[in-house]
């Protein structure tokens, strides 16, 4: 069995090297001067488990180089670990890997990702996703996995069977990546989104711990945005947590990852683009789309925006 994995930043690194754990074969698409570097020195991670191969143990492909014929259609299984503004590009690089019957996701954050993949591979290959491993990569340093979470796997609509979902579940679960599938694609992917808009921007713009968002008047106004974003939730079909369990498992999460820099907030700090197009712009947009405001998602992703490069 071949699994690709495109993207081989922080999260992809996580995924790659704990796949290397068992028999198959990993293939890893990646890019620039780090990715050269993974394809000569290998993959190294430390934290939650250290994990570390050589160059040999992988197949490589390069963004900036012709691809191997014989990675051509030849992957059973395909994982998206980039950032959400990626996603659109890096489908296309997985029609090329993936096989006529084999299944791709991403572990992007945010919404219309499903929907993105759909178009490029036929909804019949694709899987919805989500993740809460937490990871980072410092310059020159192994990748550090500094949050031990769960990956989360659901098939869509016109998707895969559970059977073959199953199949992807077993093998994640001999990586000892912790997944497990799930019975609702749509909700799936929107009770992640609904942490991430919460949380990400209000850290990202106050330069804040996940912890320190516990201090009462933040903690309020990431149940402001909670509330905005449960309302466009509500019509896109959705059933969203009720306010007092959203609210409890907010604190949860905050106080689980207390320590934690948000991927945001990484980013923010690094000047990189970030993802908020894909997560409050993207319920502002929704909202406008079923004729709801959501001014303070509007603001905060006109904010965000603001600290790009």
């Amino acid at each position: 069995m071949r699994v690709s994995v495109l993207g081989v930043g922080s999260i992809g690194s996580i995924v790659a090297s704990s796949l290397a754990l068992t028999s198959a074969e990993v293939h890893l698409h990646v890019r620039g001067e780090r990715g050269a570097q993974q394809m000569l020195e290998g993959l190294r991670v430390d934290g939650h488990q250290d994990l570390e191969f050589g160059a040999e143990r992988f197949l490589f492909s390069c963004e900036e180089l012709p691809c191997d014929a014989e990675l051509n259609q030849g992957s059973d299984l395909v994982i998206l670990a980039c950032k959400s503004y990626a996603v659109a590009h890096l489908a296309q690089q997985a029609a090329m890997f993936l096989k006529p019957d084999g299944v791709v996701f991403t572990l992007s954050n945010g919404l219309g990702h499903v929907e993105t993949l759909s178009r490029a591979l036929g909804p019949k290959r694709v899987l919805a996703a989500s993740t809460t491993h937490g990871a980072f990569t410092s310059s020159d340093q192994p990748t550090r996995w500094a949050g031990y979470g769960a990956l989360s796997l659901a098939t869509t609509p016109l998707g895969p069977s559970s059977d073959r979902v199953a199949n992807v579940v077993d093998l994640l679960n001999t990586a000892k990546l912790n997944a497990a599938m799930e019975a609702d694609s749509t909700a799936l992917i929107w009770n992640k989104v609904l942490l991430n808009v919460a949380i990400n921007p209000l850290a990202a713009l106050g330069g804040l711990k996940n912890g320190e968002l516990l201090e009462p008047d933040l903690f309020a106004a990431c149940m402001m945005i909670y509330r905005e974003a449960s309302a466009v939730a509500v019509m896109e079909r959705l059933l969203p947590p009720e306010e007092h369990v959203f609210e409890e498992r907010l604190r949860t999460v905050l106080e689980q990852t207390r320590d934690n820099t948000c991927s945001m907030l990484q980013d923010v700090k690094a000047g990189r683009q970030t993802e908020i197009e894909a997560l409050n712009q993207a319920i502002s947009d929704r909202a406008e789309h079923h004729g709801l405001s959501a001014p303070i998602n509007q603001m905060l992703a006109a904010l965000v925006r603001a600290c790009h490069p």
